[in-house]
């Protein structure tokens, strides 16, 4: 069966290629530019209607878009309404589509009365949350981001280890010799840095999202904290308190990628250290405030010391299970921005149980009235901890999902969008801010309308960002041929190196320049369009090939005008995909975009006027090269 859908898919590669070298000055057929939901991407809510976007008004018939869902059951849908001439096709949804994969196939008639059917795929409420924007933030707002996030961790110990601080002193010191509760005003500041959290996901997604929900969650139950620690009423804070630890623990890295036991684990870490440091602060405080008193505060360093053995071993212990879950690899943990800061981390944490080491042994010499001076820098030690912690998780974790996320959620900011062939695998990258998406087709169909199963993709990345060693990059199944991997990309040029294999598809190589950051424009394709009107004649030599694995094709060469060098191209007509700039070598533009809903990326050399040099067109079945010369 498989050599057999293989054969045709070669028999249609070659009928295409042979259409495509001859029919470069006559109408191609209709692309669908843009799609609504986004093609191979998940919303986090049901969509009300599904919008095709294409670059020429087509015909079609009144069920001529059907909506399936993963079982191939249809969704009830008005018929297909058409806008703007032809060129936009909605189709209402008349029930709400629960959680899950859907496919839109669609035929419609172009204007040269050819009948043209595909299909795309979308997903509802799947992705992972924290996979791309809600545990990683944007580059200019990381460091707000981090503040905030060490602000909440503070807050945790303020409230958890003040608690316990409190009862270890109530048993141990007179009343006369203990300091004021800091639990009300670290709840506050613990809520006002999960409303600012909350903030940022808003600003960033352009909606609220499960993180949002969650750090509403989060604030709101400081607040409860802090209303019922005013009144006094200690024992219900537990509570609520308990909620706020849960929530983070679930929004935590461990949580989204390994669910409730990773939120289990994080739980305990957060738990452990805060009390360790919360109740050591409390008691630093109360040293202080006895300072030249007669009260001795060393039984309650030592009480404390009995406790914070116990919280050093379920700190040690938590850590290591979450190191061994986010690292893979040694190489990960030196190779990564995540890995390097949680060296730091450990280290810090070594530091903290020297310190603590000698503070114990001060502490069981005397039964003094004054807290010990490594007990001080212990302390310090600690909340150089919670910085390391806060950073950390607003990095992207190194390690891989053990199984398919689901759709990811689509990116946000500039995207940088390239493509080719690999063999006879088309592969395009998508990078964005912390992310590096790859799409892989084979030229089978039936693969993107659910009529066959997916190949089984073997792909591995490495990225050479500027002044960052190599490192492999851990790539998380997302879908049919969609896989993702955080990637902390650096001002400059970088390179993604890739190698894909299916079965039964010839594999192989790509390499893609990454120029970070990217500029955007979004008048550069008028122009481009503008330019290659004007011309009466344009000479293309063009090399199409379906395998790249095999000997490049003899190059083709044709005359045409500009007008009909615009009617093949999928660019030809608005509207525009965003379109990254960079600037050519001698002089002119670098043009790169992609249409993800027909697997197509573009790459456009133009000259100061505008004018196509060069061009490299990726799609599903086929890769084109041109070049271009405008005879005077």
């Amino acid at each position: 069966m498989l050599a057999s859908v293989r054969r045709v898919a070669l028999v249609a590669c070659a009928v295409g290629l042979l259409a495509f070298g001859t029919a470069l000055p006559a109408s191609a057929h209709p692309t669908l530019l843009t799609t609504s939901p986004e093609a191979g991407y998940s919303v986090g809510s049901a969509p009300h209607q599904v919008t095709l976007v294409f670059d020429e008004p087509v015909s079609v018939e009144p069920r001529g878009v059907r909506i399936e869902d993963g079982d191939r059951k249809p969704v009830r849908s008005s018929e297909v309404i058409r806008e703007q001439g032809g060129r936009r096709l909605v189709v209402n949804l008349l029930e709400d589509l629960p959680a899950g994969r859907y496919v839109v196939r669609w035929q419609v008639t172009a204007q040269d009365g050819d009948v043209v059917d595909a299909g795309f795929d979308f997903a509802v409420a799947t992705t992972a949350a924290g996979l791309r924007g809600r545990e990683t933030v944007a580059a200019p707002a990381f460091g707000l981001v981090t503040v905030l996030r060490w602000l909440f961790f503070l807050s945790l110990v303020g409230v958890l280890g003040g608690l316990v601080g409190e009862r270890i002193a109530r048993r141990n010191v007179p009343e006369a010799a203990r300091p004021r509760s800091l639990v009300v005003p670290a709840a506050v500041a613990g809520s006002l840095a999960a409303a600012g959290l909350l903030a940022q996901v808003v600003v960033a997604t352009d909606g609220v999202g499960r993180a949002g929900y969650v750090l509403g969650v989060e604030s709101l139950g400081f607040a409860v904290v802090a209303v019922l620690a005013r009144r006094s009423r200690t024992w219900l804070v537990v509570w609520p308190v308990l909620a706020v630890v849960a929530a983070e623990s679930l929004r935590n890295h461990l949580g989204t990628q390994r669910g409730v036991a990773g939120a289990l684990v994080v739980a305990v870490h957060l738990l452990s250290i805060s009390v360790w440091l919360g109740a050591l602060i409390h008691l630093l405080r109360v040293a202080h405030t006895n300072r030249g008193g007669n009260a001795r505060v060393g039984s309650a360093f030592r009480a404390y010391s009995r406790l914070a053995l116990w919280l050093f071993g379920l700190v040690v212990a938590t850590g290591t299970v979450a190191t061994l879950l986010l690292v893979p690899s040694f190489g990960a943990l030196t190779g990564t921005a995540y890995g390097r800061t949680l060296l730091v981390k450990l280290a810090l944490v070594a530091v903290v149980a020297v310190l603590a080491w000698f503070a114990r042994r001060r502490l069981s010499a005397t039964s003094a009235s004054s807290a010990p001076r490594p007990a001080r820098a212990e302390a310090t030690t600690l909340v150089a901890v919670l910085a390391a912690t806060a950073v950390l998780v607003s990095l992207p974790t190194p390690a891989p999902a053990t199984s398919d996320i689901g759709y990811p959620a689509p990116a946000s900011g500039p995207v940088i969008r390239l493509g080719t062939l690999a063999g006879q695998i088309a592969v395009g990258i998508a990078a964005s801010e912390n992310q590096l998406e790859v799409r892989l087709r084979v030229p089978d169909d039936g693969v993107q309308l659910g009529d066959s199963q997916p190949p089984q993709y073997r792909v591995a990345a490495r990225v050479n960002t500027p002044g960052a060693p190599a490192g492999t990059v851990a790539l998380r199944p997302c879908g049919p041929g969609c896989f993702v991997g955080p990637v902390a990309w650096r001002p400059g040029t970088g390179y993604v190196d890739l190698r894909v294999d299916a079965p039964g598809w010839h594999g192989g190589a790509a390499v893609f320049p990454i120029h970070w950051a990217p500029v955007v424009a979004s008048n550069v394709l008028p122009r481009v369009r503008a330019a290659m009107l004007a011309q009466s004649s344009i000479r293309v030599v063009e090399t199409v090939t379906s395998d790249t694995s095999q000997a490049a094709p003899k190059p083709q060469t044709v005359t045409v005008g500009g007008d009909e060098f615009l009617d093949s191209e999928p660019y030809g007509s608005p509207p525009d995909p965003e379109v990254v700039v960079g600037a050519r070598p001698g002089g002119g533009s670098v043009l790169t975009f992609g249409l993800p809903a027909e697997g197509i990326q573009v790459k456009l050399e133009v000259d100061a006027s505008y004018r196509i040099i060069a061009e490299t067109l990726a799609a599903p079945k086929h890769l084109t090269k041109r070049t271009f010369t405008y005879p005077r």
